[in-house]
C-alpha cells in the first residue's frame, strides 16, 4: 500500500488544519453555558418540532455542545456524529430517516442513545469560508421540516455565527488591549531603569524625592537620601577596561538591592554615583544601613575587590527643604566623606550645614 498522499487528500488536510485554527481563534471550545446560545437551540427545537437540538462546535476529535436542548452530554465522538458530515459542505443536510440512508444508518448516534431517526442541521460558516460546526434539530423518529422551518433554523444558524464572530472580534480586542498594556508597562520600566544596572534611575529619583518630601511635610516623619560614590573608579576603568568597570557596577547594584527594604529606592544616579533613598528612616538607621553597605562592598571578594564606597546621608526630619537642598546635602556629606580619605560614611542634618 502506498503512503504517498494525492494533491485532493493534501488539499483536504490543509484546509482541516486552516478550519482548526479559525475554532482556537474563537476562543468558545469549553467555555460556560451561555443564555444566547441556550435560546438559539430552544427556539430551533420549538420551531422544528423535535425533541432535542444543539449548537455544537466540531474540532479535531469531538462534536463539543456549546448549547444543548433535551440532551445531557457535553460533547459526542467526531466520527459518533452526523455533524461530522454536515461541515463538509455550505448547504442544510436533511435526514428524514437514518434507517433509510446507507451511511448513517450504521453511525453511533443512530445505533446509541440518543438513537437519532430524524436530523437536520445547518453548517456555522465563518467569512473565511470556513465550518466551525453546526446548528442541528434531531428527533428519535422519523420527520420532516417545512420550507418555512428550514429557512428559520437557517436564520437562527447565521444569528449563531453573527454571536461567535462577536465573541472573536471581543476577543481580538482584548488580546490587543492586553499586548498595549504590556508594552505600555515595558515601555514606562525602561523610561525609569538604568539600562545596566537595572536599578531606577534620575527619573525615578526627582519623582520619589518630591513625593517623599510632600508626604513628610504632609504627615511628618522622617527620610533619608545616600549618596554613594565608588572610590578610585576611573583608574580600575583604565586599567581593566570598561566591561570590568561595568560588572564592578552591577556588583555594588546588587548589593545595594539586597540590603535595602522593598519600600526604598536604589537609584543609579549616573556614572559611578548611586543614590539610596529610604522613607520613615531614622539617623541611626541610615548610618547602619550605609555602614553595612560601604562594609559590603570593602569586604567583596569578587569583581570588587580593591573598590570602596564613600557615602554622604542626608537626614530629613525639617520640611522646609526644596528637593534641591536635600540633593546638596547629600552632595556635601560625600565630598567630606572623600575629603577625609574615602571609604567613610557621613551623615548630614539641615541643621550641620548652610544650605
Amino acid at each position: 500500500m502506498s503512503n504517498t498522499y494525492s494533491q485532493r487528500d493534501l488539499a483536504q488536510l490543509d484546509n482541516e488544519l486552516a478550519r482548526l485554527q479559525e475554532i482556537e481563534s474563537y476562543e468558545i471550545l469549553d467555555t460556560l453555558p451561555e443564555q444566547e446560545y441556550d435560546d438559539i437551540a430552544l427556539l430551533s427545537a420549538q420551531i422544528c418540532n423535535t425533541p432535542m437540538s444543539t449548537v455544537a462546535i466540531v474540532d479535531e476529535s469531538r462534536k463539543w455542545h456549546k448549547a444543548k436542548y433535551g440532551l445531557d452530554k457535553e460533547y459526542v465522538p467526531r466520527d459518533f456524529a452526523i455533524c461530522s458530515h454536515t461541515i463538509c459542505d455550505d448547504k442544510m443536510l436533511i435526514v428524514e430517516d437514518t434507517h433509510k440512508h446507507d451511511v448513517f444508518k450504521h453511525i453511533g448516534i443512530v445505533n446509541n442513545p440518543p438513537y437519532v431517526r430524524f436530523y437536520a442541521g445547518v453548517p456555522l460558516i465563518n467569512e473565511a469560508g470556513h465550518a466551525l460546526g453546526t446548528l442541528c434539530v434531531i428527533d428519535t423518529k422519523p420527520n420532516s421540516l417545512t420550507q418555512y422551518q428550514q429557512q428559520a433554523l437557517q436564520a437562527l444558524a447565521r444569528q449563531t455565527m453573527a454571536l461567535l464572530e462577536l465573541r472573536k472580534a471581543l476577543a481580538i480586542s482584548q488580546h490587543l488591549e492586553k499586548r498595549v498594556t504590556e508594552q505600555n508597562r515595558q515601555l514606562k520600566a525602561l523610561s525609569q531603569t538604568d539600562e545596566l544596572t537595572n536599578l531606577f534611575n534620575r527619573r525615578v529619583l526627582d519623582r520619589e524625592l518630591s513625593r517623599e518630601l510632600k508626604r513628610s511635610k504632609r504627615y511628618g516623619g522622617e527620610f533619608s537620601l545616600l549618596m554613594m560614590d565608588v572610590d578610585n573608579f576611573k583608574q580600575l576603568n583604565d586599567s581593566q577596561g570598561h566591561a570590568t568597570g561595568d560588572l564592578a557596577l552591577i556588583a555594588i547594584a546588587n548589593l545595594l538591592k539586597q540590603e535595602s527594604r522593598d519600600t526604598d529606592f536604589c537609584i543609579r544616579f549616573g556614572g559611578d554615583e548611586f543614590m539610596l533613598l529610604m522613607s520613615n528612616t531614622n539617623a541611626k538607621q541610615a548610618q547602619d544601613i550605609a555602614c553595612r553597605i560601604r562594609q559590603r562592598v570593602a569586604q567583596h571578594q569578587g569583581v570588587l575587590v580593591d573598590l570602596t564606597l564613600s557615602i554622604g546621608v542626608a537626614h530629613i526630619e525639617q520640611f522646609d527643604l526644596s528637593e534641591c537642598d536635600i540633593l546638596k546635602l547629600a552632595d556635601q556629606g560625600l565630598y567630606r566623606a572623600k575629603r577625609q580619605g574615602r571609604n567613610q560614611t557621613v551623615l548630614m542634618t539641615p541643621t550641620f550645614v548652610d544650605l
